[in-house]
């Protein structure tokens, strides 16, 4: 059961930065310049932490519990950083850039339309 709920909420955070930045899609504020891009990135993924931690405390997790939801945490921001990096390197953010961040984000969900799921996909590199 405390592995389920681990689970659960895990899947709640990686969902919650699953797409960084680019929430309100829209064609025109593209390109979009890397540095705000980068703010937006930022900014989503404190408030995931944030939330995150909040959750901890709400569920009453064990501190292994909880180090092993922000281990999931930390692999899953690195993944994005690793693609928003790919992404600013030129000065600007394309749509399709945008889009291979929040894909990457996604990987790392256990089924791509699955929000109710409790399974966790192993993240790939």
């Amino acid at each position: 059961m405390k592995t389920t709920l681990i689970a659960a909420l895990a899947l709640a955070v990686t969902t919650a930065i699953a797409v960084p930045a680019i929430a309100h899609e829209k064609p025109q504020d593209f390109p979009m310049p890397a540095a705000t891009f980068q703010k937006h990135v930022e900014r989503r993924l404190e408030r995931a932490r944030a939330r995150m931690e909040e959750r901890i405390v709400e569920h009453n997790l064990t501190d292994a519990q909880a180090k092993e939801m922000r281990a999931r945490f930390d692999t899953v921001a690195a993944s994005v950083g690793v693609e928003v990096q790919k992404a600013v390197a030129d000065g600007t953010v394309t749509l399709d850039e945008a889009r291979a961040v929040r894909a990457v984000a996604r990987q790392l969900r256990a089924h791509p339309g699955a929000k109710n799921s409790t399974a966790l996909a192993t993240p790939t590199t």
